[in-house]
């Protein structure tokens, strides 16, 4: 059946005019029939960031309908979802297929979750924006995205981040978690803290991560005591030029401490296995520290010739690789975190968490699944005249701005940055102003304009730093109590009290860890390929 959104012209319709010049306000209520929410879950189905949206939200709608569904007034409904395959990694620029897939299931969906291109979701969560349909993006990391939410507010209010953080923190964890590394590098290697490790970058030739992603993190190495050596951006779908890449690293005798990859598609499996096959000639030892999501699952290591139950020096290709994740094993942000990870496991593994997938970061649309049914149950209401339950759109996106309804989910206090108040700027770019950022960050450090503009703390967009959104970096290491290889948390790290004060920024302080982080392994063949 069709869903309804009502759009009612407020004040004008009743008095029966529009006024000439008048932009009049509309009220957008939604309707729920039959007793179901529905969401329509915009996923590239068939790749593994598509795949993870969906098995997010089944996970997701098996417990809240398990467990007696929404309550809405009193009034029990059963959390239901349709697939829309966007084709994100075939058609990422263009968004054409995902607009005519979501446009044919608008009408009958209640709200829409998912994305993972920047570019594509850009072009087809128009179709959302003009339904007036609530979007929480779970994928997409483009800032882009949550801007619009300032420069057009009534338009994009609807749009909201579920995951990850912006391309901004992005760079700056990337940053965070090199920086781990290369202290406990030049400790295995007997140098002082200050000593200059070399690095390059390799980076898919996408538009966000060339123009911003990359040259933040660039950027950011002197200050770490990092030299880079050269950045590569390959293309993203040809594995020649990440083989090229790799082999020109090695015939100019960079010798890097460090690979940097930037990689959110397949080419990332082509990278690990170039790199360890060096590494296994002892010609090219690094450390491979950045964004590979092919490393975050177990999958892509089952058809190159390698396993997750060979002990070292065998093992995957990934072996010993560092990656921002968002879940890791043994690694519990919250008292939700276990439950979910291990229900993930099961659910992909057919009823057996061993034969299970890591769940890849879109997987959030698990949360945004618990997060959507808290909303409904705080604002939506039951109208008795009709016989359905309903919500104000507006209320809903009221609910989402207002810090004290905050939930916590598997991977913290998912907080949203404020709408920008019109008129704090530096130069002329919107920021938070004061208040907004001490009931975010409190008082500790002193407010500075420059410090907290738009971009990166945009309206709609995930609140980054300890006790909100971090991520996790996460290594590859032998279990060999397990017999087998897994993925475990090493960041954030903590390197007792004395380095408070370093790791100590405008967001808080990042010495700590999580509960279940394990401490990084920096493998014999680099402590022995790299030694003084």
């Amino acid at each position: 059946m069709k869903r309804i959104v009502f759009l009612i012209i407020a004040s004008l319709l009743v008095l029966g005019l529009v006024l000439p010049g008048c932009t009049p306000s509309e009220e957008v209520i939604y309707t729920f029939e039959d007793g179901e929410v529905i969401i329509g879950i915009c996923a590239d189905i068939g790749h593994p960031t598509g795949d993870a949206n969906k098995y997010g939200i089944i996970l997701a709608a098996n417990e809240i309908n398990t467990a007696g569904g929404i309550n809405i007034s009193g009034v029990a409904h059963n959390l239901t979802y349709v697939l829309i395959d966007t084709d994100e990694f075939t058609d990422e620029t263009g968004g054409v297929t995902g607009a005519a897939a979501l446009q044919a299931q608008i009408d009958n969906v209640d709200f829409v979750m998912g994305g993972s291109q920047s570019g594509a979701v850009a072009v087809y969560r128009e179709v959302a924006m003009d339904a007036h349909k609530v979007f929480c993006g779970c994928g997409a990391a483009g800032e882009a995205l949550c801007n619009s939410v300032v420069t057009n507010y009534d338009k994009y209010k609807y749009f909201f981040r579920g995951t990850p953080y912006n391309e901004y923190f992005l760079a700056q964890s990337a940053l965070r978690l090199v920086n781990s590394v290369a202290l406990e590098e030049r400790a295995a290697l007997n140098l002082s803290s200050t000593d200059t490790l070399r690095a390059v970058i390799i980076s898919e030739n996408l538009t966000g991560v060339k123009n911003q992603l990359v040259p933040a993190i660039a950027a950011g190495l002197p200050a770490l005591n990092i030299a880079l050596n050269q950045t590569y951006y390959v293309n993203p779908g040809t594995s020649g030029d990440t083989i090229a890449a790799l082999a020109d690293i090695y015939a100019k005798g960079y010798n890097p401490h460090i690979i940097i990859p930037v990689y959110t598609g397949t080419m990332g499996v082509v990278y690990d296995g170039y790199l360890a096959a060096y590494a296994a000639a002892d010609v090219l030892c690094p450390m491979s520290v950045g964004i590979n999501v092919m490393e975050e699952l177990k999958t892509p290591w089952a058809g190159v010739g390698t396993n997750l139950t060979s002990p070292p020096p065998g093992g995957p290709y990934c072996a010993y690789n560092c990656h921002l994740d968002t879940w890791a094993e043994g690694v519990n942000y919250t008292a939700k975190t276990y439950a979910f990870f291990m229900g993930f496991l099961t659910l992909t593994g057919g009823g057996n968490p061993a034969l299970g997938e890591y769940p890849l970061y879109t997987a959030a649309t698990y949360d945004t699944c618990f997060i959507l049914k808290t909303f409904l149950e705080d604002v939506a209401y039951w109208d008795a005249g009709d016989g359905v339950a309903k919500v104000n759109a507006a209320d809903v996106i009221a609910w989402y701005e207002d810090p004290t309804s905050a939930p916590l989910t598997t991977t913290g206090t998912s907080y949203l940055y404020p709408p920008w108040d019109g008129t704090t700027t530096y130069y002329g770019d919107p920021a938070l102003n004061k208040v907004q950022k001490e009931a975010i960050y409190g008082s500790s450090w002193a407010y500075h304009t420059y410090e907290w503009l738009m971009p990166p703390h945009t309206s709609h967009d995930l609140v980054y730093g300890p006790g909100y959104a971090t991520g996790i970096g996460a290594q590859w290491q032998w279990d060999a109590e397990a017999g087998r290889w897994k993925k475990v948390g090493v960041w954030p790290m903590d390197f007792g009290d004395e380095y408070d004060e370093a790791l100590t920024d405008q967001y808080g302080c990042w010495n700590f860890a999580y509960n279940g982080t394990v401490p990084l392994m920096v493998p014999q063949n680099i402590i022995d390929h790299h030694k003084p």
